[in-house]
C-alpha cells in the first residue's frame, strides 16, 4: 500500500511540473489544458515571423532609397526623401490589423500596388541621375527615363484619388489617420516628382531635340 500511495504521487507530481504555471502539457508543439482546451503555439510562432519578415522587408526599401539619396541630384534627394516617405506610409498600411475585409482589404491592395510602382518610380530616378557630365550637355537627360517619371506620376494621381475616396469610408479614426498621412506624403512625391522631371527638361544640349524625339 505505501509503494502505490508513493508511485501515484510521484507520477501526479511529474505531470504537474511538465504542465508549467499554466496548467498544461505540451503535446507536438500544442499546449493541452486539464479542461481540454489546445493553445497552437506555431500559430503565434508563425504570426511573429510574419511580422519580423515585414520589418526587414521595410528596412530593405527605406535603405535602397536611402542609398540612391546619396549621389542625387538636389532635386532628385528631395524627391527621393519623399518617396522614402510615402515606403514608410505604405508598409504601415500593409502591416496593420486593422485594416481588414471590405474597405480595409481595398485600401490594403492599392498600396500593395503603390509599393511596387515606388520601385519602378526609384529606378526611373536613379536613371535620371546616371545621365551627367558632358554626355548630358551632348545628348541631353535621360529622356526615357523622365517620360517613365512622369507616367509613375499620373498612376500617382490615380491612387491619391482612389484612397482618398476609401479614407472617407473608414470607420476606425486610426486608420483613417494613417491613410491620410500616407496620401498627403504621396502627394509630396509627386510635387518633388514634377520638379525633377520639369528641371530635367530644361536642360540644353546638343542634340537633346533629337534624344527628345526618339524617346517617345
Amino acid at each position: 500500500m505505501v509503494i502505490l500511495v508513493f508511485g501515484y504521487s510521484s507520477l501526479v507530481l511529474a505531470r504537474n511540473e511538465s504542465t508549467g504555471a499554466g496548467g498544461g502539457v505540451v503535446e507536438n508543439g500544442t499546449i493541452v489544458r486539464p479542461n481540454d482546451e489546445q493553445i497552437d503555439l506555431s500559430e503565434e510562432t508563425t504570426q511573429n515571423q510574419g511580422e519580423e519578415r515585414d520589418l526587414m522587408m521595410r528596412a530593405e526599401d527605406v535603405e535602397k532609397i536611402k542609398q540612391a539619396t546619396k549621389s542625387a541630384a538636389p532635386r532628385s534627394a528631395m524627391a527621393l526623401e519623399k518617396m522614402s516617405e510615402v515606403a514608410k506610409g505604405v508598409e504601415e498600411i500593409l502591416t496593420t490589423r486593422t485594416l481588414k475585409g471590405g474597405i480595409g482589404d481595398q485600401v490594403r491592395l492599392i498600396a500593395q500596388e503603390q509599393k511596387e510602382s515606388q520601385d519602378q518610380t526609384l529606378q526611373h530616378v536613379e536613371d535620371v541621375n546616371k545621365r551627367g557630365g558632358l554626355w548630358k550637355k551632348i545628348i541631353g537627360p535621360d529622356y526615357k527615363a523622365l517620360n517613365n517619371l512622369e507616367k509613375q506620376v499620373i498612376k500617382n494621381e490615380l491612387r491619391i484619388k482612389q484612397l482618398t475616396e476609401l479614407m472617407n469610408k473608414l470607420t476606425n479614426q486610426a486608420d483613417k489617420t494613417m491613410v491620410q498621412e500616407t496620401i498627403n506624403a504621396l502627394i509630396q512625391q509627386n510635387v518633388s516628382l514634377q520638379e525633377v522631371i520639369v528641371s530635367e527638361n530644361k536642360v540644353g544640349s546638343l542634340f537633346g531635340w533629337l534624344a527628345k524625339f526618339l524617346a517617345k
